[in-house]
């Protein structure tokens, strides 16, 4: 495993990288729903190691690798009543297309 010390913005790729991969073993389909991920890259991420994940975090450095939903902004500023179902009613970005085989 690599022994650098990771940055706040590295810490939460790795992080959401792992629960990313973790769900995938769990349920990949819940899991790509949630991430809006296709089956191809799931199929990726899943196999890659941890320490592959590490040297991939460490290789984008200060770049987040996700990035804030368009409506954060008004998910915070909704009652937290309606604030879920806002959420679920604009997905963070449009899901992705089936790639043609």
């Amino acid at each position: 495993m690599i022994d650098l010390p990771l940055t706040e913005v590295q810490s939460s790729n790795l992080r959401t990288l792992i629960a990313i991969r973790l769900g995938l073993e769990r349920n990949a389909a819940d899991t790509c729903r949630a991430y809006a991920l296709d089956a191809k890259t799931a199929e990726r991420l899943r196999r890659l190691s941890v320490e592959h994940l590490w040297s991939l975090v460490h290789t984008v450095g200060q770049v987040s690798l996700f990035i804030a939903r368009d409506d954060l902004a008004a998910l915070m500023d909704a009652p937290s009543s309606i604030a879920g179902a806002l959420a679920a009613a604009h997905p963070p970005r449009a899901p992705v297309a089936p790639v043609a085989g």
